[in-house]
């Protein structure tokens, strides 16, 4: 990336969006872009920053839109849902490097041709920014290096309804609850279903034991192939606990798929949600928790800390940075753990207080 190419941030406005820009611009100054549909908040959010950045308008479903708000671009932030993907394309065919906090990559997977486009271009892509995947992803990786070759990976995310979150957030979780999927055991797909399958899951303090259910978070997807793993799934565990417990019993009621077919379901469901995060507000700890079980042991790293959207802009600024800087060399389209340097990912988590907590791999005894 030359040093006078910028920064994009697309949604820079949002929850999420304007953290990884306040987390970036005083080591970019002049080089931070954030963009949305409206140039207002755009323009008064770079105003509130200052250190140079700048606003800008784009309109995502408008390829005259993205091209012109791409010129003197090296690296693209997505914070916003895609419906379709012009500005990831757009990125490929101008050989950008990119990442965006993409939680649907279980059921919008790059494809070969693209992976073959960015490699021709010269664009370096690496899709899953934020907690899960991301996060998630770099605690695998460094798990993977240290018990390798992989067996089994788990990850666990935490999540407080209490919390400060973005609507994109909030609707990804209502939409992923009904959604069918499958996971990888011992090598072979089986189906399941969010909230099904609860398992005891001891979170680091402060948080400690909780129940955590089976949810299509997208890292569980790729570990197969990206580090080998036999066995790959991923965990959901909600405070206030009994949330947890009400959403377990109305999948295996079949109460939820039913409510998915209902009109107006959504919006009660949404207003529901609003209602307990005023109850619950300043209840707002967030925790991701990744097993990985190898030929030398398990490793269990995890990382804790207040407000969900403060972590996701921080793994989603480290894993910038790493793009921005150079670390990311090989073009294609890849996921985290296959291309990001766990060191320096973690030491620009630690330098924002998010310090990983890792258990030195635990020996496996052989059977008797």
């Amino acid at each position: 990336m030359s040093k006078l190419e910028d920064i994009l941030i697309v949604g820079g406005y949002g929850v999420v969006g304007r953290r990884i820009a306040a987390n970036l611009a005083p080591d970019y100054p002049d080089r931070v872009v954030v963009a949305g549909r409206r140039l207002e908040p755009a323009a008064q959010l770079a105003a509130d920053l200052g250190r140079g950045v700048q606003g800008r308008r784009l309109d995502i479903t408008d390829a005259e839109s993205i091209e012109a708000a791409l010129e003197g671009v090296g690296v693209v932030v997505s914070c916003i849902d895609q419906p379709e993907p012009l500005l990831l394309h757009a990125a490929i065919a101008r050989g950008l490097a990119y990442t965006d906090i993409a939680p649907h990559l279980m059921t919008r997977r790059p494809t070969e041709a693209m992976h073959a486009e960015a490699a021709r271009s010269g664009a370096r892509l690496v899709l899953g920014a934020g907690l899960a995947p991301g996060i998630s992803s770099m605690l695998a990786r460094l798990g993977a290096d240290r018990v390798g070759p992989v067996v089994r990976v788990a990850s666990n995310l935490l999540l407080s309804v209490g919390d400060h979150y973005g609507p994109a957030s909030r609707s990804y979780i209502l939409e992923e609850i009904a959604l069918p999927y499958t996971v990888v055991i011992d090598g072979r797909e089986r189906p399941a279903r969010a909230f099904s399958e609860p398992a005891h899951v001891s979170f680091p303090p402060p948080i400690g034991p909780r129940t955590a259910y089976l949810f299509p978070f997208s890292d569980q997807v790729y570990f197969p192939q990206t580090l080998g793993a036999g066995t790959a799934f991923a965990r959901l565990a909600l405070d206030p606990p009994w949330l947890g417990r009400l959403l377990s019993a109305l999948v295996r009621l079949g109460i939820i798929s039913a409510m998915g077919r209902r009109a107006g379901a959504r919006k009660r469901s949404e207003r529901l949600i609003t209602r307990l995060r005023s109850k619950y507000r300043g209840r707002d700890w967030y925790s991701v928790l990744v097993e990985v079980q190898g030929a030398g042991g398990v490793f269990r790293g995890s990382v804790t800390g207040r407000g969900q959207a403060d972590g996701a802009a921080t793994g989603a600024a480290a894993l910038t940075r790493s793009l921005a800087e150079g670390e990311v060399e090989r073009p294609g389209v890849w996921l985290a753990e296959q291309v990001v340097p766990p060191g320096p990912f973690f030491e620009r988590l630690a330098a924002c207080g998010l310090v990983p907590l890792v258990e030195a791999p635990l020996t496996l005894e052989p059977p008797r």
